[in-house]
């Protein structure tokens, strides 16, 4: 890739969505400009590919197409609801990735303009837990109340066992750079594996995510 990227980013599937903000003030050329985010431009804005934005990527893609169908997913006119605390865990991580692509942020967020645009509050967190072995995320579309539950179960991704042992093992050299260059790479090789089951082939996919509708609330 000439972005520097391994060219298992590029395969993918992105997330289309408009953006009715940056059309109204003018960002497109041409009206009607839909919107694609790469799982390239989560890494960007994460600053490194692992399984948790892997995950939160994929919950993302796989819970608009559930709530919108056929039609584009409409940047900022989605409410996302995180069931957990911040800094529990990576639910402040998958949340950031959530954000980014849905426009749903924070109490940070765009106010608005008069009564439009506003992003503020439309991500929240919640501490409730509604499933113990899972971390789940609800999305709904603010114009329908349409909504989705999303399960995502961390513990059931399938992964090797002698693969996530020598991962385990190699880690602590890597991130303090006292790994040999072979020990780097199979860990590189490793960490990408595990990323790219997850992304491209979705293996076992229906034991640790799973979407279930709820019903609308307007």
């Amino acid at each position: 890739m000439a972005n520097g990227f391994i060219d298992l980013f590029d395969k993918v599937p992105a997330i289309r969505l408009r953006e009715p903000l940056a059309e109204t003030l003018g960002a497109f050329r041409d009206g009607g400009t839909v919107l694609d985010y790469s799982f390239t431009d989560a890494v960007k804005m994460a600053g490194h590919a692992c399984p948790t934005v892997s995950a939160a990527f994929l919950v993302c893609r796989l819970a608009l197409e559930k709530l919108y169908g056929d039609t584009v997913p409409v940047r900022g006119e989605i409410g996302v609801t995180v069931y957990g605390e911040p800094g529990e865990g990576v639910y402040g991580v998958m949340a950031q990735v959530m954000s980014f692509i849905t426009g749903a942020a924070p109490a940070t967020g765009f106010k608005g303009l008069g009564t439009r645009f506003k992003r503020k509050d439309l991500l929240i967190f919640k501490p409730e837990k509604i499933d113990p072995e899972a971390m789940c995320f609800e999305f709904r579309r603010l114009d329908t109340g349409r909504a989705v539950l999303v399960r995502y179960y961390p513990g059931r991704v399938p992964f090797p066992e002698d693969k996530a042992r020598q991962l385990g093992h190699l880690m602590q050299p890597v991130i303090w750079e006292a790994a040999t260059e072979e020990e780097r790479k199979q860990f590189h090789k490793l960490w990408m594996e595990k990323v790219e089951d997850m992304l491209l082939h979705n293996r076992e996919i229906d034991d640790w995510l799973k979407i279930e509708i709820k019903e609308a609330i307007k």
